[in-house]
């Protein structure tokens, strides 16, 4: 009899051991493909069949946190550490969630009551210290740092702990000589010599920093994460070409990295290696088409490129993709004016002012490409609305110049440039050279003899009866960017250029 009641019994225990592992299979199973609802069912679930469970209630913790029911994860996490207080992931769960949400303190007491009833728990040890760093208890956290050494010399976390702690406090002497412990255990370590070249780069000393990071590559060199600090702190230093190699081995190594990829990319561009820039962004985008920073760069280098249609193509996916990021229609707006569709291009501007009605360059493109058109009236009220929503002191000052232009032009006055010489000869051979192709404004800065020399001649703005009348008539007779010939005026010798 009592044989085949203990006989029952251990069934009894196995098929519950069996029911609670198919729950944490089941909540596993939804969270991991998403259905974060259906997984708090489970855990709910979970909970009502085994009420004793700690696992069950870590689940259930996990799953509130997940959908932001904070007290209720903090009530399961604690619920966890009563039933099985010798659990280290119990109090270390709740200790993450209580400092997560502010409550620094709490979470190093339950932490604190975690040590007391687990036994050599280093992983409490090591979130403790960092919550008392992060809250400004420096010697406390050491304390908590090297205590997790005593206990478990080959844990190399704690010393780099230890030595980011130091680091951040000005230690660099105390973080080295961690670190340095950290490689007495572990010869040769590719993060800790990472962390030792980061420690010699934030005390200033690049040299030492270098050699760092190379024995970290030596030692590791098959490790993208090494090669990727590497980079970084070889780009913060100035060392492009070092950061660019460093890189370019990264993508190799692990060619899903898209921050290291958009990184070389932007070397490449400002190197003016459009080739392989456009191959990084193009890898880019294949594998994050919704990357619309990355696919607005790869709009500019296929226009570099000339290869507008495709610019246009990237400029559209990005206004899909982030309808109220109003960069990829001002992109787009300029290869239509480019393109000379004008139409199209105030297309695309008024759908971008749809998004922000208050952006000044917005207004000024607008009043731009209403100028090209010849269009002056509204060409005016944009330029207006520019000056009325402008907060940059220097776009402001253009703003202001080209309204001032459009109002000129309003009023029936033309803008010219000039070139004054003293004889008809000399007159003669500059526009020979007009002719041939020199630059005007060129030409009048090494030749004319008039004030407006320094400006390139420029006359700005008059209306007639402001000048010498045959100046002026030939002046209103020219097509805005043509040359007038020679016209002699009581001062000298005049070619002229219309200019608007």
């Amino acid at each position: 009899m009592k044989s085949s009641g203990w006989i029952g019994l251990s069934c009894l225990l196995f098929a519950g051991m069996v029911e609670a592992r198919d729950f944490s299979v089941e909540v596993e199973d939804l969270f991991r493909r998403g259905k974060t609802d259906s997984a708090l069912a489970a855990s709910q679930g979970f909970v009502v069949a085994h009420p004793d469970s700690a696992e069950a209630h870590g689940y259930l913790g996990t799953l509130y946190t997940e959908i932001g029911r904070l007290d209720d994860a903090l009530a399961a996490f604690e619920r966890a550490t009563i039933l099985k207080p010798s659990q280290v992931d119990g109090y270390l769960n709740l200790a993450l969630l209580q400092s997560k949400i502010g409550r620094a303190k709490d979470a190093v007491l339950t932490l604190t009551d975690g040590l007391s009833k687990t036994s050599g728990a280093t992983v409490l040890l090591l979130e403790r210290g960092l919550i008392r760093g992060n809250s400004g208890q420096v010697t406390e956290a050491i304390a908590d740092f090297e205590e997790a050494i005593k206990r478990s010399p080959k844990e190399l976390d704690a010393y780099q702990n230890l030595a980011l702690l130091l680091t951040a406090s000005g230690d660099f002497d105390g973080a080295l000589s961690a670190l340095d412990r950290a490689l007495r255990v572990a010869p040769g370590e590719g993060k800790i010599l990472v962390n030792k070249g980061g420690v010699f780069h934030s005390k200033g000393d690049i040299p030492a920093a270098f050699t760092a990071y190379r024995l970290a590559v030596d030692s590791s060199d098959d490790d993208p994460q090494v090669h990727r600090s590497f980079g970084f702190m070889a780009a913060e230093a100035g060392s492009l070409d070092v950061a660019q190699a460093a890189w370019a081995e990264v993508v190799r190594l692990n060619p899903d990295d898209l921050e290291v990829r958009n990184a070389l990319g932007q070397l490449y561009l400002n190197g003016r290696d459009g080739k392989k820039a456009l191959e990084q962004y193009e890898a880019i985008v294949a594998r994050e088409p919704r990357a619309a920073l990355a696919r607005h760069t790869l709009g500019f280098i296929y226009r570099s490129k000339g290869e507008l249609a495709l610019a246009k193509r990237e400029f559209r996916a990005c206004i899909q993709i982030e309808p109220l990021w109003t960069e990829p229609y001002k992109s787009l707006a300029v290869l239509h004016v480019e393109e000379g569709y004008l139409d199209s291009s105030l297309a695309v501007y008024n759908a971008a002012l749809g998004v922000d009605s208050t952006d000044a360059s917005i207004h000024n493109n607008v009043g731009y490409v209403y100028a090209l058109g010849h269009k002056w009236v509204s060409a005016r009220s944009a330029y207006q609305n520019a000056v009325k929503f402008s907060r940059d002191p220097e776009m402001l000052k253009d703003i202001q110049k080209n309204l001032s232009i459009v109002v000129a032009i309003e009023s029936g006055k033309i803008r010219v440039s000039h070139i004054l010489v003293r004889t008809a000869a000399k007159a003669n051979e500059l526009l020979s050279q007009l002719a041939a192709g020199s630059d005007f404004a060129v030409l009048a800065r090494e030749h004319s003899i008039d004030g407006s020399a320094p400006e390139g001649g420029d006359l700005g703005f008059f209306d007639r009866g402001d000048l010498h009348p045959d100046f002026e008539a030939a002046a209103f007779s020219l097509e805005v960017g043509s040359l007038s010939e020679i016209v002699e005026t009581p001062i000298g010798f005049h070619i002229i250029q219309r200019t608007h």
